[in-house]
């Protein structure tokens, strides 16, 4: 995952909302957002086929939410260069697993590229952020916060961009339990997320034809390799319900599903 946008507010209606916008390698395989994990019977999300972790997955017996962000290393290598013994993908259902206390307490992070791990209810959130050398937790603010693979880094155009518009059209529905509907959830989130979706997007390719403040990527690497957003997933959560939607058509504001928890 490449961008998520949090609204955190435990004296809101709506404690948390989240719009989470995963980008990827179009080849990679994945599964869209189910019950993937024996182990983890409630846990919903996601499921990366090839490591068999996820991006993003939610607790709803918690209710809990657990996002993962490729970090940048501390010395400037690019996220993708080294090898490592452990996948990303991990992290968020062992946080899920241990809701009652640090879900990195225990882990060797050496074994895991840089990566930086949302984990949030309806009174905390909070961001453990690793970068190849030293690991650095510490919560969420209230309002409405952009993280980027950078973490919470306001400078970087994204922030910058879309932070403001996200902050001024925070939705807070209530009573959660009683709303259902892309729309009457989340507000005017689904249209911000359309209209990223059909301006220029953010580029990781050779080409400068790329808008650095774009929420939705799309480069051609050459060689059938293309790198793009694949999949928007945004959620809603108070101490009692989880809202969940998701779309792999971010375009497309009718494509947008409401997943069953």
């Amino acid at each position: 995952m490449c961008t998520v946008i949090v609204g955190f507010d435990p004296a809101a209606h709506t404690p948390l909302v989240i719009t989470a916008i995963r980008d990827e390698m179009r080849s990679r395989p994945w599964d869209g957002p189910g019950r993937h994990w024996p182990d983890q019977p409630s846990v919903v999300g996601g499921r990366d086929r090839l490591a068999g972790g996820t991006w993003l997955a939610v607790d709803p017996t918690g209710p809990r939410v657990a996002a993962l962000l490729n970090g940048w290393p501390w010395d400037g290598r690019m996220p993708w260069e080294g090898s490592y013994p452990a996948s990303r993908g991990d992290l968020p259902l062992h946080a899920l697993a241990v809701p009652e206390r640090d879900p990195l307490a225990e882990e060797d992070l050496s074994r895991y590229a840089p990566f930086h791990l949302l984990v949030a209810d309806a009174g905390r959130a909070d961001l453990h952020s690793w970068d190849g050398r030293r690991l650095h937790s510490g919560p969420v603010p209230v309002g409405v916060s952009t993280v980027v693979n950078t973490g919470l880094d306001p400078a970087d155009p994204r922030a910058l961009r879309h932070t403001p518009e996200f902050a001024a059209t925070r939705p807070d529905p209530s009573p959660l339990a009683e709303r259902d509907g892309v729309a009457r959830v989340w507000g005017r989130w689904p249209d911000l997320v359309t209209e990223a979706a059909l301006a220029r997007p953010r580029s990781a390719g050779s080409d400068e034809s790329g808008d650095p403040s774009g929420l939705i990527a799309h480069a051609d690497l050459g060689d059938g390799l293309v790198w793009a957003t694949g999949s928007v997933t945004l959620l809603a959560l108070d101490d009692r319900t989880i809202r969940y939607a998701f779309t792999d058509t971010p375009a497309d504001p009718a494509a947008w599903r409401m997943i069953g928890l």
